[in-house]
């Protein structure tokens, strides 16, 4: 019986048998052994060194792939190796449990923060996006993300992680994020007035109005009247921001005269 035949019935091959393929001179037959799930954790970890990027690939993204083995492929020199291993570890980190798995899960974070520390903004970009939603990724993993200096990586975290406390946020404001980066925050849900002062204050230092239009347009956004008088007294000039000011919700009278001196 051929190997893929053995790997479909479930069986893989022996080990003696697995160890002369992992060191086949064909291709082929170490990139099939990479992608089964039948073989020991070894025989996968000793892949992680093939010269052929496709075998790496496999193991990356091999669920069966010890986490020993993928800390090693985080640091692989060919870019679509990390890509491939982010996307794994993103795909398996909500079923993992870190009270029954606790060794497997210091070493998955391990992975991760490495991955996010990575040289490729495309490979910290697939992190991020993978991300984004999941209460259950690591807090330390989602805050670098959240600093990252491109804003294609901390922009999906920083709109919709639930991992971002509002402390959070106000304090990578404070530290300069990436350009593009209030946006992305103001397009949260259920901003509170602290975050809400936090945006307009550095937009308006920042000269980003963009930012300011978001927050506006944000129905969940919590902005005080004297954050909303700053934005009122600055609004003749930034033409974006009249249609979201002109429907916010609960605008004074006086405010509401304001307003209706410049928007035509």
């Amino acid at each position: 019986m051929s190997v893929a035949l053995r790997q479909e019935a479930g069986t893989g091959p022996s080990y003696e048998e697995a160890k002369r393929l992992a060191r086949s001179e064909r291709e082929q037959d170490r990139l099939r052994l990479a992608e089964s799930q039948d073989v020991r954790p070894e025989i996968l970890f000793f892949l992680t060194a093939d010269p052929a990027v496709e075998v790496r690939c496999a193991i990356a993204s091999n669920p069966a792939t010890p986490r020993q083995a993928d800390l090693v492929l985080a640091k692989d020199s060919d870019q679509r190796v990390r890509e491939t291993l982010a996307a794994k570890i993103a795909r398996i980190l909500p079923n993992l449990s870190p009270v029954e798995q606790d060794s497997v899960y210091r070493l998955t974070v391990e992975v991760l923060e490495t991955l996010a520390r990575d040289q490729t903004t495309q490979v910290r970009a697939i992190l991020s996006d993978a991300l984004k939603n999941l209460p259950s990724a690591p807090g330390t993993v989602i805050g670098t993300l959240a600093r990252d200096r491109e804003l294609v990586v901390a922009a999906p975290v920083l709109e919709l992680s639930p991992l971002l406390t509002e402390d959070d946020l106000v304090e990578i404001i404070a530290q300069s994020p990436a350009a593009g980066a209030l946006g992305a925050i103001a397009r949260r849900s259920a901003i509170g007035s602290k975050l809400a002062d936090a945006i307009v204050a550095r937009s308006i230092s920042k000269d980003e109005p963009d930012a300011v239009a978001a927050l506006l347009g944000n129905p969940s956004a919590q902005i005080r009247e004297e954050t909303l008088n700053k934005i009122v007294d600055r609004a003749p000039r930034q033409q974006a921001w009249h249609e979201p000011l002109v429907r916010r919700p609960s605008l004074t009278g006086a405010m509401t005269k304001r307003i209706a001196r410049f928007v035509a």
